[in-house]
């Protein structure tokens, strides 16, 4: 029986919305959800491209903004200063008579008459009188000693001023001042000589005595920075040969459970005279000897860290918180070789290892080293060198120049001649044609 047209249509109407609403053949487990990733894959690609293009657009910027500081930076610290302007000037009188430390980023001024902390500009922050025969000053942190040698007082300075003085039973033979304060002496008695520990009001906090015959005799002293340890060098006789020995002692808790005298460490030394000795930071000492150096490390108790041999004289030592050195007299063959350098700076780092060697061309009276220069001066000439041997500043004064010293400002440092004193800024001049 044949369908009219009518119902043919009417059929394929209905096909149409059973297929509309079908639901697919079913797919292999996992088919559709790798579908639905390779489709989210193709979605997000071009956006993960993007976003790396950015990465590498700020990590490329990045690197380039780096690169130019590293650039500035090292244009400017080698910079080679060759001029200067006066910030600040004074006069000063009997300036030969005066003595000089750096003290705070500035300096303390010490004669027989009395002791001046002058400021990074110059200007006196206090002044205070006294009278000595051979003032001897020591520094650290806030804290400042004026001894008289071979006579008996002490004073104790901050940065406000005098915080006190005292009077010693015997002579002092050598001063030696920690950050709090405390304060350490050599005194020479009739029979013994004493090591004496005070704190900063003058009140005795520990004594050690000395003989000639057993310890021998204290030639120099010094204490760590918080004022709870202390290395000493001695002289000795062992029969008719005079030798050298050191002592280490430990005034906190470990000293007192040691034992009674809070000796933590002795060194005899046969080949060697040790005329100073010095703590370059609080658990490090240098010993500075005749034809080595020799560091120890005590944080508690002390232990041979490194020995430094030469065998050449020795002009000046310098020494900071990580650096030893020496200023030796240039060799007879650099000489030949046409090399106009009379003497050389030799640093070295506190395990012992060479970091510079720098010929000084110059006939230099004084060296001073800070935690980042090397400042030599000597008739109308100066040079500073960075600690890297880069020449910072080189410069020839109207003025005989006594010293100069660092300040805490930038580029900042205090002239001293024989006749006054100038805060100068030093700057870098064109050469003119």
């Amino acid at each position: 029986m044949k369908r009219d047209k009518k119902e043919q249509e009417t059929e394929k109407e209905k096909e149409a919305v059973v297929s509309k609403f079908s639901f697919p053949k079913k797919r292999e487990k996992g088919s559709e959800l790798r579908a639905v990733d390779g489709e989210s894959k193709n979605e997000q690609r071009p956006m993960e491209k993007e976003d790396a293009r950015r990465i590498r657009g700020k990590f490329i910027l990045a690197i380039v903004a780096i690169v130019v500081i590293v650039a500035v930076f090292s244009n400017f610290s080698n910079t080679n200063y060759n001029g200067y302007e006066v910030v600040e000037e004074t006069s000063v009188k009997n300036a030969s008579m005066i003595d000089y430390i750096p003290y705070q980023d500035s300096l303390l001024k010490y004669s027989k008459d009395g002791a001046i902390y002058v400021n990074e500009k110059g200007g006196a922050v206090w002044n205070e009188t006294f009278a000595m025969k051979m003032p001897k000053a020591d520094v650290s942190g806030e804290y400042a000693a004026v001894a008289d040698l071979n006579g008996n007082d002490v004073y104790i300075f901050n940065t406000a001023g005098k915080v006190s003085s005292t009077t010693m039973p015997y002579k002092i033979c050598d001063v030696a001042v920690a950050s709090q304060g405390v304060f350490a002496v050599i005194l020479e008695g009739e029979k013994e000589n004493f090591i004496s520990i005070y704190d900063k009001n003058g009140d005795l906090i520990s004594e050690i005595q000395t003989t000639i015959d057993k310890s021998g005799y204290p030639m120099d002293i010094d204490l760590s920075e918080d004022g709870t340890k202390l290395f000493s060098t001695y002289l000795y006789l062992d029969g008719a040969d005079v030798k050298n020995g050191m002592a280490a002692y430990n005034f906190g808790a470990v000293g007192q459970s040691e034992n009674a005298d809070r000796m933590m460490g002795a060194y005899q030394l046969d080949d060697t005279i040790v005329p100073k000795v010095e703590f370059l930071d609080n658990n490090t000492i240098c010993a500075f000897g005749d034809n080595q150096f020799l560091i120890y490390s005590m944080r508690e108790k002390p232990s041979e860290k490194t020995k430094i041999a030469f065998d050449v004289e020795v002009q000046s030592i310098v020494y900071n918180s990580s650096y030893v050195g020496i200023v030796v007299p240039n060799s007879e063959e650099n000489k030949k070789d046409g090399e106009k350098a009379p003497y050389v700076l030799e640093l070295y780092n506190t395990n012992g290892r060479s970091v510079l060697k720098q010929k000084i061309d110059f006939d230099y009276e004084n060296v001073r080293m800070s935690e980042d220069e090397i400042i030599f001066t000597g008739g109308s000439e100066c040079r500073i060198y960075t600690i890297k041997g880069q020449l910072k500043f080189s410069y020839s004064f109207q003025k005989n120049v006594v010293d100069m010293v660092p300040t805490g400002y930038s580029k900042r440092y205090i002239v001293l001649y024989d006749s006054g004193s100038e805060v100068i800024k030093i700057k870098h001049e064109s050469k003119k044609e």
